[in-house]
């Protein structure tokens, strides 16, 4: 087939295609409506926005170790996109292969050296940030040259150690219309579209494996809650249970169940776990494995920091249940996560007494199935220390979110 005049963004869209990408997240702007109009021109990939930048890659994390493949997050640069630089390192440092896509207003050339109290508005230069944490960061320059970046961006986010990688595009280069002839296909590197979910590989980065099963049900610490919950979805009919949770109780030793799954996570920042379940969800979703369930296990201090994204689970109807572990010494007195679950248009419901966790879990999975939405299981339980790296109960900790 011969050369086409397309919108180089278009051009770009349809490689994302060819790579297996049906899902674009991101943060709507203007720089972006270029890669939206394109989008649907060209069909067969859906968006689901997100609260914020780095909501929006830790939900192309997820979505990438459902699915093997290379996720795609797409932010309009701007002040809040400098939070994408946090979930581009969580993806470095778990190898998860990652195309990031940062739209800028307008290609300029660069204004002269002036006092910064003189300067107007500048969007911050987020290939030059994003360097230490991607394998490449790409500013485009000239339109033609936007093709070859995006099928170089999906070979390089995939071979030898996955990663992330940037590609920064000035909207009015994205709808010029270039000539574009059919893009070579790079071949995959072996083993680069196997699910990271297959529940035989080991905990190398990204990889996503069998969820173990705490020792001694009886013992102290969380581990009541968690040998409950484990118990809870061992009982329901065959089908897999995918557990999202950076705790370090979560990973316990012990015996396994064939057909659980956890998503760790090596030091992601506070929040990640809400955001990299939506987009285990959808991807589990989009290959027709709606009976499939997905459950946040997380602590209560990290919880509110994206807690925003629920209300994107609701508006899209990506289901899933959150189980918030939280002794009673981090009471908040100022959030209350069921409240704060309810604004955003989801339910939520508060165990205090170990023999309501059960019915409460059970309650929150139908009600997750029924609504189409997230479900929050808020449990008042103690904890081992080192979830929180030894910190104090006191009001300056309390409301300590850092890792």
């Amino acid at each position: 087939m011969g050369a086409r005049r397309i919108p180089a963004v278009q051009a770009a869209v349809e490689i994302m295609k060819d790579e297996g990408a049906d899902t674009v997240f991101g943060c709507p702007g203007t720089a972006l409506l270029p890669l939206y109009a394109a989008l649907e021109r060209t069909g067969g990939i859906a968006h689901l926005s997100a609260g914020h930048a780095e909501g929006a890659a830790h939900m192309a994390d997820g979505w990438a170790r459902t699915t093997g493949k290379a996720g795609v997050a797409a932010v309009a640069a701007g002040p809040g996109a400098v939070r994408l630089l946090s979930g581009l390192y969580a993806a470095q440092q778990d190898a998860v292969p990652l195309v990031c896509i940062t739209g800028r207003e307008a290609s300029a050339p660069p204004a002269p050296a002036v006092p910064l109290r003189h300067a107007g508005y500048r969007p911050p230069d987020l290939v030059r940030l994003a360097g230490a944490v991607t394998k490449r960061a790409e500013r485009i320059e000239d339109p033609a040259r936007i093709p070859g970046a995006f099928r170089e961006a999906f070979r390089i986010a995939r071979e030898g150690r996955p990663g992330p990688v940037l590609i920064d595009i000035p909207a009015d280069l994205a709808a010029v219309e270039i000539a574009c002839g059919p893009v070579p296909v790079t071949p995959s590197a072996p083993g680069a579209e196997r699910a990271l979910v297959d529940g035989v590989r080991s905990s190398a980065p990204g990889a996503v494996v069998p969820l173990s099963v705490p020792p001694d049900p009886a013992g102290a610490g969380p581990h009541w809650a968690l040998a409950e919950l484990a118990e809870v979805f061992a009982a329901r009919p065959p089908a897999d249970t995918y557990v999202v949770s950076g705790l370090p109780e979560v990973f316990a030793t012990g015996g396994t169940a064939p057909r659980r799954h956890r998503v760790p996570r090596r030091g992601g920042p506070p929040g990640w776990e809400v955001p990299t379940a939506i987009g285990v969800r959808t991807a589990l979703d989009s290959r027709g494995e709606r009976a499939a369930e997905v459950v946040v296990v997380v602590d209560g201090r990290g919880f509110p920091l994206t807690a925003g994204e629920l209300a994107g689970a609701a508006q899209y109807e990506v289901p899933f249940v959150v189980v918030l572990l939280g002794g009673p010494e981090d009471t908040d007195p100022f959030t209350d996560p069921v409240k704060l679950a309810e604004a955003y248009g989801c339910a939520g419901r508060e165990v205090l007494d170990p023999a309501e966790l059960r019915s409460a879990v059970e309650w929150a999975r139908k009600e997750a199935v029924s609504t189409r939405r997230p479900v929050l299981v808020e449990v008042r339980a103690e904890r081992a220390a080192d979830a929180y790296d030894g910190l104090p109960a006191d009001p300056v900790h309390t409301r300590a979110y850092g890792t």
